[in-house]
């Protein structure tokens, strides 16, 4: 069945989601088999999708799951929740508040390996993080450098069969420093793990709900009588954490190595207005959408009785912000795999010894070894990414309500 909370939403019905449900029920048995008794690495657990993989794996009956997360309050309330579900019965169960390609980190999944399958979902993922250098080499520091750390030191150490790492839409001719980090860490745990796991990658579309985006504001701003808000011209397509977790599992499963699961479908068909977005979660909730232009419209608004609740509809100037997913970059070819939902990319050619000397300078600038400046970072990522520019914006994320 589709996910009930999307549906409510009005955004849960899709051929998409359809095709994907029918994919899980045709492979599930594959993956029981796979995932029965295995031991499995999972980095980000606390995470939207991590956790929502964690409960995924569960009913499946690995013998060890070990979770990895930086966010101790995150890895709490999922143990909490895993327990208070009675899930995980017979499944040894380890929640590490950690880092995970610190030393700490890399020295657990070595005492605590060898493990069949490593999924990693730790990642910087909001655009806004590449607003000032600082946030922007911490940036850099987590999705690309840490990465390589960590496939390499799996790779080299014989520490997983498996590697997976989550990726986005936005690594498909990235605009952002956020899309061009993901793409340079597929590229490098791909080249990380030549001659060890197996390693592969999805992309998807914007995940419903999930800690710091659009959509969870309006359960917080409705909940507080605020105001929601929208960018206006800006289409998103939308899945559940749930679909997310399963698209992840299909593709470790289904993907060769090198390769990047897609969503196959054209994403504008299935897309809705980041406005209409917010008119359907005031309707699920008895309340009807009055879009307005400034906040001064909004306060009069909230300050009225009625069923009316102001929605601001802001301009689309922000750095690095799309009309709409692409899934699929130049250089980029589709390779078929068998899922109704899922294709693979195969990766535009990339020369691996500029990726390496390229992750040395971005790790001597991360650890304030050698002195950067935004320009600096952007050098180094054309020396691999030839055709990405980072286009400023005075308008900031920040500033948005």
């Amino acid at each position: 069945m589709l996910d009930p909370t999307l549906e409510a939403e009005g955004l849960g019905r899709s051929a998409f989601s359809e095709a994907l449900e029918a994919d899980w029920a045709a492979r599930l048995a594959e993956i029981r088999d796979q995932i029965a008794g295995a031991r499995v690495l999972v980095t980000g657990a606390a995470g939207t999708i991590g956790a929502a993989a964690v409960r995924q794996l569960l009913p499946l009956a690995p013998s060890r799951l070990e979770l990895v997360d930086v966010d101790e309050n995150g890895l709490a309330r999922l143990a909490r929740d895993i327990r208070s579900r009675d899930a995980g019965g017979g499944v040894a169960i380890s929640f590490n508040a950690l880092d995970f390609a610190g030393w700490p980190g890399l020295a657990l999944a070595e005492a605590a390996g060898p493990f069949d399958l490593a999924l990693d979902f730790a990642a910087v993922k909001h655009v806004r993080s590449g607003k000032n250098l600082y946030t922007l080499l911490h940036m850099i520091e987590v999705n690309v450098v840490r990465q390589h750390r960590f496939a390499a030191h799996l790779a080299q150490r014989g520490l997983a069969r498996r590697l997976f790492v989550v990726s986005t839409d936005k690594a498909a001719d990235p605009a952002s420093f956020m899309g061009a980090s993901k793409l340079m860490m597929e590229a490098a745990v791909f080249a990380a793990s030549d001659g060890g796991p197996r390693a592969s990658a999805a992309r998807f579309a914007n995940v419903a709900y999930s800690s710091g985006s659009l959509l969870e504001s309006y359960l917080q701003r409705f909940a507080a009588g605020q105001a929601l808000a929208a960018p206006k011209d800006t289409r998103r397509y939308f899945i559940s954490a749930r679909e997310g977790a399963r698209i992840c599992l299909l593709a470790q499963l289904s993907c060769p190595a090198g390769r990047i699961a897609v969503p196959k479908f054209d994403p504008a068909s299935g897309a809705v207005e980041l406005a209409d977005t917010a008119a359907a979660f005031l309707l699920a909730r008895g309340r009807r959408a009055a879009f307005v232009a400034t906040a001064g419209e909004a306060a009069r608004l909230l300050a009225q009785a009625g069923d009316a609740y102001p929605v601001l509809l802001t301009p689309r100037d922000t750095a690095g912000e799309k009309e709409i997913e692409v899934f699929r970059g130049a250089g980029e070819t589709v390779a078929p795999l068998d899922l109704t939902a899922l294709e693979a990319v195969r990766p535009a050619s990339m020369d691996l010894a500029a990726l390496d000397a390229a992750v040395g300078e971005l790790a001597a600038f991360v650890a304030g070894a050698k002195p950067a400046s935004v320009a600096d970072v952007e050098a180094v990522i054309r020396g691999v990414l030839p055709a990405f520019r980072h286009a400023p914006a005075e308008a900031s994320l920040d500033d948005r309500i």
